[in-house]
């Protein structure tokens, strides 16, 4: 998960910067979609969303983080 030097990107995860840049050309073209990144700590879940972000320049984002005091509040990090 270690960007290169070069702006590449994310090592190795080519497939998945494809998923996340389609998604975001999607959007530009008007159409809606959802996407879920899921799985374990440490995968690169994160770096992912990264990659996301500095290519959404000129489009509006909202980050949120979880909290594990409201784990069991269903939607907590929407409310």
């Amino acid at each position: 998960m270690t960007r290169s030097g070069s702006g590449a990107g994310l090592l190795g995860r080519q497939s998945e910067c494809q998923v996340l840049d389609d998604l975001l050309a999607g959007a530009r073209a008007g159409r809606s979609g959802v996407l879920v990144l899921r799985g374990e700590a440490g995968i690169g879940k994160t770096e992912l969303l990264r990659h996301l972000l500095e290519r959404a320049v000129g489009c509006r984002t909202v980050r949120v983080a979880g909290v594990q005091s409201e784990m069991e509040l269903s939607y907590a990090g929407l409310h």
